[in-house]
């Protein structure tokens, strides 16, 4: 049951401090007004969407000073992200009770419309993503299915990027060998616009040195290049390319005591993991005005990835193993056709995305071999307008194939036909208040690595999983505040989980909580910024392991909360506080909440100075991290290692602990 004493104090809270006011909201950059949504195709304005939503906007971005997209979504939203086994470049996403362990598995993500899933476990490649291109962030809860079909059984973030038309350089430098350049340009003329940017950010890493005298140390670069031509009828042609390069270390796993202690340390003198990753995107759009109701919108997409992972050996931890290489091919198109005419709007697609792994060098386990998804779906959606009030209904089918195909050996398949439903309703209470309901029906198909034991043989195809969400929420909005409230309940059959010996499936679980945000104009220098999430998250039955019934998901914590404040003291200068905290929860592998090692609370407080002499020059000095909290990903008890009597090896993987120190200019030409 929800907590409702705290549900009440909360969106008590909320509303009080969100009285209607005729107060002039002065040099605060906050996104107040209602702002259209792009994600669905419908455009409609977030509060008449009949589905959950978080919005922001570029002066939502840029006034969080965050340093990367997984920094603003950390920090800023009701998201919960982690670094994945203490990679920085390669995180973890979780929201409505997932947990960290499969949160991403259960997202959506898109950027300018194309999915950045993985058919692998690695997740979505959010850390491709310069987030000094970033023009919106959308992120759709407990909807989402129809659309995008495969994985948003949680919902969907659509990252939008923004046109760069002028010629802007900056460059930021902090502790631990911190070094972040960024560079754009762009022209537009009457037909044509072309944007160039460029990202590279190094650090000198967080713990002691390794056997090899190496930190765990990283880089990365981004590079895009997008050109645009529109006729003279109309028709719109898009071309954009990106190229993204990243090698990095990161640490092994050290016991509770040794964290405890000192989170940098390396306590057995291990070399650390090295991953080192090469991707390149090409995407062509079309969009043309078939008539004057219909639009038909193309867009096709070439991704090629290299992956190669390199740990220690086992019998002599402080050399290497041979690498682990992985090839991934994506090829993707979607074809929109939208119909519009007056209130009435319907927009029905076919998309199909086909991704490939390739295993190129056999080991003493795993033949070479390729394995691959392919997903093929058709959706349609309705959307009528009704003066204050806005219904909404849809419905998606989906086949996903696999193939694995080893160089030697049987090659195997298997196939599923999956479906989505959503149906939505928004209306205006007031000229201040619009309230909305809607039913999702979603689903998940399996990633290529749930077919594989942990030494890479092959374990078998496993079922997809399904959910059911019901929204129901509130938008209330005054010349001084915006406030959203949303309770939801999904439940789910055959979510999937790693047992410890191989992947399967629960048969029953749910989910449901309380959501709230508010943005607050506390008077013309002074802003405020909240965002909350209650979540309960209960496997409700087991069939194979009774003792998980009726125990809570592991890695999801109950309370998850952003809150920021922005003064301005002058039209020039402004600090923002950012506070964010994340309760604690049950460890990675405790399925039965038996373990003795929970998952520890996450809590960062954040602080940025910025001065802007002049629009095309400003200065940043940043404190991430001030009070020096410490955070690891925890995956269950300390345990004996078989390969070293009488060593304890360690479960927990150090994330962020350390107080980052950045100074950034940049300058625009």
């Amino acid at each position: 049951m929800f907590n409702k004493k705290l549900f009440l104090a909360v969106s008590f809270s909320a509303l009080v401090l969100s009285q209607p006011s005729n107060a002039v909201i002065g040099p605060i950059k906050i996104t107040l007004n209602p702002t259209e949504l792009s994600s669905n195709y419908f455009n409609e304005e977030d509060t008449s969407a009949p589905f959950a939503s978080e919005v922001y906007t570029e002066e939502d971005i840029k006034n969080s000073k965050s340093n990367n997209i997984y920094d603003f979504l950390t920090q800023n939203t009701s998201l919960s992200l982690a670094p994945s086994s203490g990679n920085r470049f390669s995180q973890k996403i979780s929201t409505r009770g997932y947990g960290l362990t499969i949160g991403s598995h259960n997202l959506v993500v898109t950027l300018n419309g194309r999915r950045l899933n993985s058919i692998a476990t690695d997740g979505p490649a959010i850390n491709t993503i310069n987030i000094n291109d970033v023009d919106r962030i959308e992120i759709t809860k407990g909807s989402g299915s129809v659309i995008y079909g495969d994985s948003a059984m949680a919902g969907a973030i659509h990252i939008f990027t923004k046109k760069n038309f002028d010629t802007k350089i900056s460059s930021s430098f902090g502790n631990y060998g911190l070094a972040h350049t960024s560079a754009s340009f762009g022209i537009s003329e009457e037909y044509i616009d072309l944007n160039m940017s460029i990202d590279n950010l190094k650090h000198g890493g967080y713990s002691v040195v390794d056997p090899q005298g190496n930190k765990d140390r990283g880089e990365e670069t981004k590079s895009n290049i997008n050109a645009r031509y529109v006729t003279s009828g109309g028709t719109e042609f898009e071309l954009d390319y990106d190229l993204n390069d990243s090698e990095n270390r990161y640490p092994n796993a050290i016991t509770k005591a040794q964290f405890d202690a000192n989170p940098a340390q390396n306590s057995l003198g291990r070399v650390y993991t090295i991953s080192d990753r090469k991707s390149d995107t090409l995407t062509y759009k079309v969009k043309r005005q078939l008539t004057d109701n219909f639009t038909l919108l193309r867009s096709s997409s070439i991704l090629n990835k290299e992956t190669v992972t390199k740990s220690h050996l086992w019998s002599a931890i402080t050399t290497y193993d041979d690498p682990s290489k992985y090839q991934y091919d994506y090829y993707n198109t979607d074809y929109i056709l939208s119909y519009e005419n007056g209130n009435f709007k319907i927009d029905s697609g076919y998309t199909s995305l086909e991704g490939s792994r390739t295993f190129p060098v056999a080991t003493a386990y795993v033949p070479a071999n390729t394995t691959s998804k392919k997903n093929i779906g058709l959706f349609s959606q309705l959307q009528y307008d009704q003066g204050d009030s806005t219904y909404t209904i849809g419905a998606r089918n989906e086949t996903v194939e696999y193939e694995y195909k080893p160089v030697s050996g049987t090659q195997k398949n298997a196939k599923h036909h999956l479906e989505a439903f959503d149906v939505g309703f928004n209306t205006r209470v007031n000229p201040s208040t619009t309230v909305f309901t809607n039913f999702n029906q979603a689903f998940q198909a399996p990633l290529i690595d749930r077919f594989f034991t942990y030494n890479g043989g092959f374990n078998g195809f496993m079922s997809p999983s399904d959910s059911k969400t019901i929204n129901l929420g509130l938008n209330y909005l005054t010349d001084k505040s915006k406030t959203k409230v949303t309770l939801y309940r999904s439940n789910i059959r055959n979510e999937m989980y790693y047992d410890g010996s191989a992947n399967t499936n629960i048969d029953k679980s749910h989910k449901q909580g309380l959501e709230l945000q508010n943005a607050f104009a506390v008077n013309p220098k002074l802003s405020t910024n909240i965002s909350y999430a209650y979540t309960d998250a209960i496997i409700d039955k087991e069939a194979d392991n009774s003792l998980m019934n009726g125990k809570t998901n592991p890695m999801t914590s109950k309370h998850n909360i952003s809150a920021s404040a922005i003064y301005s003291f002058s039209d020039n200068a402004s600090i923002t506080l950012t506070q964010k905290y994340r309760s604690s929860a049950f460890s990675e592998e405790d399925y039965t909440n038996t373990l003795t090692h929970k998952q520890m609370a996450y809590n960062s407080t954040d602080f940025n100075f910025s001065y802007k002499p002049n629009n095309d020059l400003e200065f940043n000095f940043d404190v991430e991290n001030v009070f020096d909290n410490a955070f690891g990903t925890v995956l269950d008890d300390d345990a004996l290692d078989s390969y070293y009597t009488g060593t304890n090896l360690g479960t927990i993987y150090p994330g962020n602990f350390t107080r980052n120190i950045k100074a950034s200019l940049s300058y625009k030409f």
